[in-house]
């Protein structure tokens, strides 16, 4: 699957982006980083469901029938598949504005395109059954869904359940065929913002409802619509309202382990941020350094356990394979050891079926991914070398699971990303050069302008002497 965006924000000239289970985001500041990762965070939401054509002609049909045989062509021929690709990017375009709360004109200029890949597609067509919910229409509530057979030519759907109209057949239609288009789609997928630090904090009060409802009771005269408007309508982009709710949810939350992740998080806690979470049944966060019973709240806590509490909770309750993880600079407050360990930490959940969308500042990361990406090829002593670094054969990258952009000027160019040379940095190369250069000028500079020293104190310094 590939995605075109153009006249968007920042991005201005029209960008082509291909997510790959670990996808990479550099640039300098305001290229349009953030937005292409809101955008890839709109398209792969459950939540967002195109309206199909070929739903609308055929809900009727299935409801009347209950089961259709139709022919593979009707769904991924090459006709049908420009009519999805459309009707996607047309769903995808008017669904923008709400998910950055942004007025309506915000996308009137901009082009979104969604390509399809058919070998993802058909790589992924196995037998799947969508719920969408239970009859309203029959005391012993029983299960209704839609269940699609693909075999040889011929798709078969059956609905079962009983379905009350006409639209609801059409929804889940259209969500079963989401989840066909779009394999990348399969899991839960979560944003971590670039303002979580302040967040995980200040969660309760940012709130939007909570906030809407002490304003109003305490003011002395009730509006009931703005009441209303300020309950019903969040006043963050979407990512954003996400991640307060999740932070929200931490006393549901705490109650799941993640059975194959847990044992990151607990490599998080003791490798980088050296101190270990609580959360109490009210939802109250705690820290304790390792090995100490001291318990502080996290407003006492270092920047980077404030920044990571997210990560750490994702990973250790909810994390599972086929999600798709998306970090806006996963760099901030850590030292570059740190961030190094992060970008490796972040390649094992590759590796482990998380698809992993980064947008970051930190040349370490981007280099450490590199390294990673040049282990993946089999070499003489390449064991005992990556052990020698402290690396693990489990955070290996192939360099067909990674693409790198680099955002520029309201355009977009694809980095480099091979075994020979693991990925290409021109953005970061340039400006450490353009340092050294700096540093070098500047030394000898003041190496020049210094008085000289006397010939004989000279001689006697070379001798020891002085």
């Amino acid at each position: 699957m590939k995605i075109a965006i153009e006249n968007f924000g920042a991005i201005k000239k029209r960008i082509e982006i291909e997510p790959k289970p670990l996808t990479i985001f550099c640039g300098s500041n305001n290229t349009g980083k953030t937005y292409g990762l809101y955008v890839l965070n709109a398209l792969m939401d459950s939540r967002f469901v195109a309206s199909f054509d070929w739903a609308k002609h055929n809900a009727k049909l299935l409801l009347e029938q209950g089961r259709l045989l139709i022919d593979r062509e009707s769904w991924l021929g090459e006709d049908a598949l420009k009519l999805a690709q459309k009707n996607i990017s047309q769903g995808l375009k008017s669904s923008l504005a709400r998910f950055f709360v942004a007025d309506s004109g915000l996308t009137d200029d901009a082009i979104f395109e969604v390509s399809l890949s058919l070998s993802e597609i058909e790589a992924s067509v196995v037998n799947f059954e969508l719920s969408y919910g239970e009859s309203t229409n029959s005391s012993q509530k029983k299960p209704m869904g839609l269940r699609g057979e693909f075999s040889g030519k011929r798709i078969g759907l059956i609905l079962y359940g009983d379905w009350p109209n006409i639209a609801a057949v059409e929804r889940v239609i259209n969500n079963a065929l989401m989840a066909l288009y779009c394999p990348i789609r399969q899991g839960r997928a979560l944003l971590l913002p670039a303002e979580r630090t302040g967040i995980n904090l200040f969660f309760r009060e940012l709130n939007s409802r909570r906030a809407a409802l002490l304003r109003h009771v305490t003011s002395q005269t009730l509006d009931t619509n703005e009441l209303l408007k300020d309950i019903i309508v969040s006043r963050y982009p979407q990512p954003i309202h996400d991640y307060i709710e999740f932070m929200n949810a931490q006393p549901e939350i705490k109650r799941q382990t993640s059975e194959n992740f847990a044992d990151l998080a607990a490599w998080l806690q003791k490798e980088v941020l050296r101190v270990k979470y609580k959360v109490d049944r009210y939802g109250d966060i705690s820290i304790a350094p390792l090995r100490s019973k001291t318990e502080l709240g996290l407003h006492l806590g270092s920047s980077t356990a404030k920044t990571f509490f997210g990560l750490w909770s994702y990973l250790n309750h909810l994390a599972q394979p086929g999600d798709c993880l998306m970090i806006d600079e996963p760099e901030l407050n850590l030292h570059p050891l740190n961030q190094r360990n992060i970008a490796r930490l972040l390649a094992e959940l590759v590796n482990r079926g998380i698809r992993v969308v980064v947008s970051t500042h930190s040349d370490y990361m981007v280099r450490e991914w590199g390294n990673l990406v040049m282990l993946s090829e089999d070499f003489p002593g390449r064991d005992a070398l990556s052990k020698r670094h402290g690396l693990s054969s489990s955070q290996w990258l192939p360099a067909d699971k990674v693409h790198a952009y680099e955002f520029h000027s309201g355009g977009v160019e694809a980095m480099s990303v091979d075994v020979g040379s693991g990925i290409r940095t021109p953005l970061f190369d340039e400006s450490i050069e353009q340092l050294n250069a700096a540093a070098q000028d500047i030394y000898f500079a003041v190496q020049e302008a210094r008085p000289a020293e006397p010939e004989q104190k000279v001689l006697k310094a070379r001798k020891g002497k002085v």
